[in-house]
């Protein structure tokens, strides 16, 4: 008995070293391409030169350098963070953040958190956002950052050229989730399309609840976007791939009887004459928020591909 006890235990130690040894290996590797991709740098750009002191972060510190924040970062399974400044003679900074998140599709997730425009500041095919003297995009797997306060036109071209720098040097095809081309195109607000794994981040773009009523786990995909309605106030559509059908079951079910006074229809509007959808399709849930009328809620819908 005390043999197999004996066995048992050593074979649930080497799984556990096993897989210690695994994320160990995958942080090193992360933190070898997030090097290589600083090297790659230029030493000096206009009056700027890059410090030697650059810093790597992964999801065990990472609150030490964005508190506060940190949590959105590792909802989409970040991996590990390099914060390169670069300096002038006056002690200015241009601080530059690459993120590695793992996936295009998590890279894809944080860029579209909070973004309000989208342009082609870095390049043609790379979605990005430059507004005063903060620049954020992503490329492959990848979610870059770089801060150049106050804004100059001098700063702001040599923020541009080390973005395409650092685009240029990642290899990986930029994949959007599926779940993103899912979305009706007509009327979309092509800014306002968010993507992730957490709860939390569909409260922050459309209030429902402070608990997590839908049932959204690290399994679930969601997608949300706004849509321009004659109305003014825009449409909401929200898409949630579940794991398998039973938990999209039981999702819509809470939803009915929390949101749309538990009745057994799909549309339903409130006082304000607002309507509402919840219609699922297997383990696809497709809710509507904020329509102007049925006909609205109903092309919405019907407009998921």
């Amino acid at each position: 008995m005390r043999s197999r006890e004996k066995t048992l235990n050593l074979i649930i130690l080497s799984v556990m070293l096993a897989a210690l040894t695994g994320k160990l290996a995958m942080g090193n590797d992360s933190t070898s391409r997030l090097e290589s991709l600083v090297h790659g740098l230029p030493e000096t750009i206009e009056e700027w030169h890059k410090s030697p002191d650059f810093s790597v972060y992964d999801a065990d510190n990472l609150y030490i350098y964005i508190n506060g924040g940190a949590e959105l970062y590792i909802s989409y399974k970040f991996i590990n963070l390099i914060s390169q400044p670069y300096v002038n003679l006056e002690d200015d900074e241009i601080k530059i953040d690459i993120f590695d998140m793992g996936s295009p599709y998590n890279a894809y997730g944080i860029f579209s958190h909070s973004r309000e425009t989208i342009d082609d500041f870095v390049g043609s095919n790379i979605e990005s956002e430059y507004a005063g003297g903060l620049l954020t995009f992503w490329k492959g797997r990848y979610y870059v950052s770089i801060l150049a306060y106050p804004e100059t036109e001098s700063r702001k071209l040599t923020v541009q050229k080390l973005a395409r720098n650092i685009a240029e040097q990642i290899q990986e095809e930029s994949v959007k989730p599926p779940l993103v081309a899912l979305l009706p195109e007509e009327n979309l607000q092509p800014h306002s399309v968010r993507y992730f794994r957490h709860y939390t981040w569909m409260n922050m773009y459309h209030f429902f609840s402070n608990k997590n009523l839908l049932n959204i786990d690290h399994q679930t995909e969601v997608v949300m976007a706004k849509y321009t309605v004659d109305t003014g106030k825009p449409a909401v559509l929200i898409v949630l791939d579940y794991l398998d059908e039973a938990t999209a079951v039981a999702a819509q079910d809470t939803f009915k009887r929390n949101f749309m006074a538990g009745v057994q229809d799909e549309y339903t509007h409130d006082a304000d004459q607002l309507w509402t959808a919840c219609v699922r399709d297997k383990d696809l849930l497709v809710i509507v928020a904020d329509a102007p009328s049925l006909e609205t809620a109903q092309r919405l819908v019907q407009g998921v591909k």
